[in-house]
């Protein structure tokens, strides 16, 4: 998953044997006995933590569904008999209380006539007291990000003593955490007394967020588009990073000809997600794509239909964090902040007698792999509309009114709802995903009351229930930035909008 790439998640292993046969079946045909958590003399041990209370399994054979069944936990064996000789695949998904997935797996097993295979499933249940609480938040000063593991943010005032200077973080399965420094050495912060004796130095021209944790092989990959004399998309990968010392880092082709730069992107197996802007810097694309290992240590990266704009996608701006969920679903973070469509900039310009347009929106989409690529399952939290933001009473400027401003911005009612500015998850939970987000709303000037117009940011961490695709909460962050929101133009001074004889504060949105 991530990054933690943002956050790992602790897995729990129940089972590691893994498929064989077995006598047991008679005549031409065969059958597979599953095994599950909690089933009768194989089942290896009851879950300890978000107990599963339900499983399903699947029978495929050359990707088709033939029959599925479900156990409850602590129920029997499942039993597929009358099977044809092949081989098969056997996947099991273990779902909670409320119906939420936990945990899948999926095991090939060779089905010989009359006998029967005994399957265990090896589950890796998603579920952590960790993250439960921890957010991976950042915090911008001075044109430094620097960022930390945070324990609550239920309470606004969060402690903004960050001493890890990046914004290009991960988190292993184990919470050790990866940033890349000031120097382009890769860093690793330990939870326990494990310790590389050499730090690698990272080169060339990296991805804008070139970190990605895969913790379905417990890899480490790190991304860039050119090592300083040709556009190339390269890759290296750190494996058993969780466990491993003295990595090394050793950048291998994977797509000759990349005239575009890396944004962000996502690896769960041979699934890759790419994110990247154009030539020209104004349009962000995404793109599925296989990848795989070839016997040299390069990599071999195929391409799954052609890449979709962000307009295809139904929305506008940056492509800001990519993610592949242990489910196999692929969520995406767009943000749309600045004067004009795509621009990611976080700068507002406001000019008093012209015609003024701000974004400050963004949205999180679900996204499905598809035969020809991948599709949009639904959106959440875009600003598709404007609004007018006009001035009270005769605002004007050296005898010219202030002209209203027009909005894709949420309005303050909107807030539990919409998306200001999306910029990275700091959080991936079972049966959520926290998103840390950040933009500006406006007032204009209220000249019947004297008070100047003004810009207010909004830094905060948005959660959005997976079950429901629905944001479930807010908490705005008082006393740190994720990003630095500046408001410039004729009639402004700092965040302020003014207005002759308008020079009270303005303290109420």
């Amino acid at each position: 998953m991530r990054k933690f790439g943002f956050t790992a998640l602790v897995s729990f292993l129940f089972l590691l044997a893994s498929c064989m046969n077995m006598g047991g079946s008679s005549g031409e045909d065969g059958a597979i006995r599953v095994a599950l958590p909690g089933s009768g003399s194989r089942g290896a041990y009851t879950l300890s933590k978000e107990k599963a209370k339900t499983y399903k399994v699947a029978l495929l054979l050359d990707g088709e569904n033939l029959k599925t069944q479900t156990s409850e936990t602590g129920g029997a064996d499942i039993v597929f008999d009358e099977l044809e000789p092949a081989t098969y695949t056997v996947q099991v998904e273990a779902y909670d209380t409320n119906d939420v997935l936990l945990a899948r797996k999926s095991e090939t097993i060779k089905v010989t006539a009359g006998e029967t295979a005994e399957c265990s499933i090896a589950l890796k249940l998603f579920a952590s007291s960790i993250l439960e609480s921890n957010y991976i938040l950042w915090n911008y000063s001075n044109n430094i990000f620097s960022f930390n593991k945070i324990a609550n943010i239920k309470d606004s005032t969060i402690n903004t003593n960050f001493t890890s200077l990046s914004l290009n973080f991960a988190e292993d399965i184990s919470d050790n955490m990866y940033y890349i420094d000031s120097n382009m050495n890769l860093q690793r912060i330990f939870v326990d007394d494990v310790n590389w004796t050499t730090i690698p130095a990272v080169t060339g021209s990296l991805f804008s967020d070139p970190l990605y944790y895969d913790d379905s092989t417990d890899s480490l990959w790190i991304a860039r588009d050119g090592d300083g004399n040709v556009n190339t998309l390269q890759f290296s990968v750190i494996k058993n990073i969780s466990t491993g010392t003295n990595p090394s880092i050793d950048f291998k082709s994977g797509l000759d000809s990349f005239e575009y730069y890396g944004a962000a992107f996502a690896i769960q197996g041979s699934v890759l997600y790419l994110a990247y802007i154009d030539s020209d810097g104004s349009t962000y694309y995404l793109q599925r794509a296989t990848i795989t290992e070839n016997a040299d240590g390069t990599f071999a990266v195929s391409k799954v239909g052609s890449a979709k704009s962000v307009s295809d996608l139904g929305v506008s701006g940056a492509i800001t964090d990519v993610a592949i969920l242990y489910d196999g679903t692929v969520y995406v973070l767009v943000s749309n902040v600045g004067n004009s469509s795509g621009d990611s900039g976080d700068s507002f310009k406001y000019y008093y007698d012209q015609s003024n347009t701000m974004y400050s929106r963004g949205a999180l989409l679900k996204i499905r792999g598809t035969s020809s690529g991948f599709e949009v399952v639904d959106t959440l939290g875009w600003t598709g509309s404007s609004r007018q933001i006009a001035p009270v009473g005769e605002a004007v400027v050296g005898g010219k009114g202030l002209k209203s401003l027009t909005a894709y911005i949420p309005s303050f009612s909107e807030k539990s709802n919409k998306f200001y500015g999306p910029r990275r998850f700091v959080a991936i939970k079972p049966k959520e995903i926290a998103i840390a987000d950040c933009g500006a709303n406006f007032v204009m000037p209220n000249c019947k009351e004297g008070q100047k117009g003004n810009m207010f940011a909004h830094n905060r961490v948005v959660t959005v229930s997976l079950s429901s695709f629905a944001i479930s909460g807010a908490t705005e962050l008082r006393n740190i930035k994720f990003s630095d929101l500046t408001l410039s133009g004729s009639g402004t001074s700092g965040a302020w909008i003014l207005a002759d004889g308008c020079d009270n504060l303005q303290n109420e949105q």
